[in-house]
């Protein structure tokens, strides 16, 4: 399904509903342009996962691991792999140890194209249409 929004709180309440449907195990793979609003998204998702940290871009830290405050999801972890392009090695980050642990949401910013996905993984598109509008496609 096209979300289209039209504020970066639009983004957030977006992510926040999506948020909602998550049970933990998951990877969420986000693609699309620069300030498509994936950062954004992400900063929702950590809202209404309940962290206490302001969740930010991990460009230049590559992955940052937010603990949360849901029932089931304990940890928020963030990556952005830009800098390393779409061949990146991931093998130094230790991300095997957060991968299908149950407590454990995965987003992944300009996913590289051996990133493991298998059936938790989701793919999210963002578009920007003009300097207000994103669209974001979620799946049904």
């Amino acid at each position: 399904m096209i979300f289209s929004t039209h504020t970066p709180e639009e983004t957030k309440q977006l992510a926040a509903h999506f948020a909602s449907t998550l049970h933990g195990g998951e990877i969420l793979a986000l693609e699309g342009d620069l300030g498509s609003g994936k950062t954004t998204f992400v900063q929702g998702l950590g809202e209404a996962l309940d962290t206490d940290a302001y969740v930010r871009s991990p460009s230049f830290t590559l992955m940052n691991i937010y603990p949360t405050k849901h029932k089931t999801i304990r940890f928020l972890v963030h990556l952005d792999c830009y800098r390393l392009g779409p061949s990146c090695n991931l093998q130094g980050l230790e991300l095997e140890e957060w991968l299908k642990r149950p407590d454990v949401v995965i987003v992944v910013e300009w996913p590289p194209y051996h990133l493991p996905i298998e059936e938790t993984s989701i793919r999210i598109t963002f578009e920007m249409v003009d300097v207000q509008t994103r669209n974001i496609t979620l799946p049904p």
